[in-house]
Parts: structure tokens; sequence; C-alpha cells
């Protein structure tokens, strides 16, 4: 998720429950068989914090594969923009803590290789229009 500030723009990470064993990340949900990839942003969203109106969405056109045994897994990066005040998050049971950070400050705070690649499509994305 983010929001434009005056400022510049905010990005959203989370962690999950329990907090001493997580890392921050970007939200992230799984894609349902009836689901478009943006249908599933939208449920994870307001599934997870309690935003269910995005404002707007960006295809990031950034798709990764892990191979699990025989099964793959595509992950696929959405940015999504809430129209609401993002100020009141209701935050669901599995979430741990959410924070508001700057594109350095989220970008130093996740471990994953491929959260960072997404955060970095988005951002300059973002900037780009």
């Amino acid at each position: 998720m983010f929001r434009r500030q005056t400022r510049g723009i905010d990005y959203l990470v989370v962690r999950r429950e329990p907090a001493h064993d997580s890392f921050w990340s970007p939200l992230t949900s799984v894609m349902r068989p009836d689901e478009s990839i943006y249908q599933a942003a939208v449920r994870g969203v307001g599934e997870h914090v309690g935003l269910d109106t995005p404002g707007q969405m960006v295809d990031l056109q950034l798709a990764t594969r892990v191979q699990i045994g025989d099964l793959e897994e595509i992950d696929w990066s959405v940015g999504y923009r809430p129209r609401e005040d993002a100020a009141d998050l209701r935050l669901a049971p599995e979430v741990a803590d959410v924070r508001w950070l700057d594109f350095d400050s989220v970008y130093q705070r996740l471990d994953q290789e491929d959260d960072r690649r997404s955060i970095m499509r988005l951002h300059f994305t973002l900037r780009g229009k």
C-alpha cells in the first residue's frame, strides 16, 4: 500500500504475529481461483487492515516464481492506494504492527529481496507519474 503525502510517498509495511519472530514486509494475500489479481489485492487489504475501497491500483508487471517441490508459486506485485483515510486501520489478529514509512526507511527494513524489488518498482513507477 502507498499514500501520497505533501513531502512524498509513504509505504505501508506490516509485521505479522508473533512479532518477535517476524520481519517487516508489504501486505500480501493469496489469490483464490475465482479472483483476479486486483480482487485478491482488495480482499487482502480489507482482511488485514480493514480498508476495502482502493483509490488507485498499480500493476507493477513484476512476477516472481518459486518452485516448491512439484508446486510452482507465482507472486505478482500490485500497488494499492486507499481511498479512505488510512490513519484509522483496523488490524487483523495476525498483524502485530504496521508502519507508514518513506522509501528509504522501508527499503532498509525489508528482509526479502523480492519485497525490495517490488517496493523499488512501485516507487519508481509512482515517481514517473
